[in-house]
């Protein structure tokens, strides 16, 4: 929501100084505004200078143009979302997808397509999904089959041979206690099966307990579903718009496996929160070297949970009102698509 209330001749005003910005990447003189507005220059240069004192605005030199600060970027995005989004049918049917992985690639390459920025589309695991239970089927001659489920409906089995025999109600009891551990714990990056669990079923035999937490630990790596990014190349033909130092900070960001999940947990997190698109403009993102860029993301679901989130990335001189559309869309072409196929 937008906070900042502005009469109507100077919100009019900012928002055309920001759209004429994104379109050309240079800074806004008072004679381009008055063509555009039909007022005078002179009531063009008044109105700018109170924007500026509002830090909605800034001038490279004293004879430039305004160019926007990130609280002016902030206005205008967040009139854009007040605004009725635009009917957009880019992502309106998914179709042709075998698994939950070709589907979520297939929108990351479609949204880079769409938009030329970077496009970054993460499942569930990853952002730290919670395991719902294990169960297990016994297969006799001391093997097991085990099956993992994740809150999100992910699942994985896999048969194991126990290292000695077991009683079938040192099992029961060895599977009730490890349910009653993890069931809702989130996993993040890697299930951890450490010493925790072992004392939690510290009452079992030690070597049979081994045995199923490393089982259940590679199950739980198995169905996660990664993060899909597309659109490097279209980032980098953009030097213009991103300065080197926010380059080299996206791409430092997008190696470190732990900054990206952070980033786009924290975006997920928010988007559950407000039910809808959000948007990071420079170092609202949480990192302090992301000034020169911006993030567009939401949410998707799967049978009502959140599953996933899908996101953009790119010069804060990005066109917002394309971005958020196109995630958006995305998002709720997913939702359907997971709901009606997987």
């Amino acid at each position: 929501m937008t906070h900042l209330e502005l009469p109507e001749r100077q919100r009019e005003l900012l928002l055309k100084t920001l759209e004429i910005y994104i379109s050309t990447g240079a800074p806004v003189g008072s004679h381009a505004l008055a063509d555009e507005l039909g007022a005078s220059s002179s009531t063009i240069r008044a109105e700018l200078a109170h924007l500026e004192s509002l830090g909605l605005l800034d001038h490279p030199h004293t004879s430039a143009g305004r160019v926007p600060t990130d609280r002016g970027y902030r206005y205008y995005v967040d009139a854009l979302m007040e605004a009725n989004p635009k009917d957009d049918t880019a992502f309106a049917a998914l179709e042709g997808y075998g698994n939950v992985d070709e589907l979520l690639r297939g929108v990351s390459e479609g949204m880079s397509e769409v938009t030329r920025l970077l496009a970054v589309v993460a499942g569930p695991t990853v952002l730290g999904e919670s395991l719902a239970r294990v169960d297990y089927l016994p297969l006799g001659e001391g093997r097991l089959l085990l099956v993992v489920s994740m809150e999100s409906g992910a699942s994985s089995s896999a048969a194991i041979t126990l290292p000695i025999p077991v009683e079938d109600e040192e099992l029961r009891g060895i599977f009730a206690a490890l349910n009653s551990w993890l069931g809702g714990r989130p996993l993040g990056t890697d299930l951890e099966l450490g010493l925790a669990a072992r004392t939690a079923l510290s009452d079992h035999d030690p070597m049979t307990v081994g045995a199923v937490l490393e089982a259940v630990g590679a199950l739980g790596r198995v169905t996660e579903r990664g993060v899909f990014i597309q659109g490097a190349s279209a980032l980098l033909s953009r030097l213009d718009d991103l300065d080197p130092g926010s380059l080299s900070a996206v791409i430092e960001v997008f190696e470190r496996r732990r900054w990206l999940l952070r980033l786009m947990g924290d975006a997920l997190r928010r988007s559950v929160t407000s039910s809808g698109v959000v948007v990071s403009i420079g170092t609202e993102s949480g990192f302090l070297n992301l000034t020169g860029t911006s993030l567009v993301a939401s949410a998707y679901s799967r049978r009502e949970r959140p599953y996933g989130v899908v996101s953009l990335i790119g010069p804060k001189r990005m066109d917002y009102d394309a971005a958020i559309t196109t995630v958006r869309s995305a998002a709720e072409a997913l939702t359907n698509c997971l709901d009606a196929r997987f």
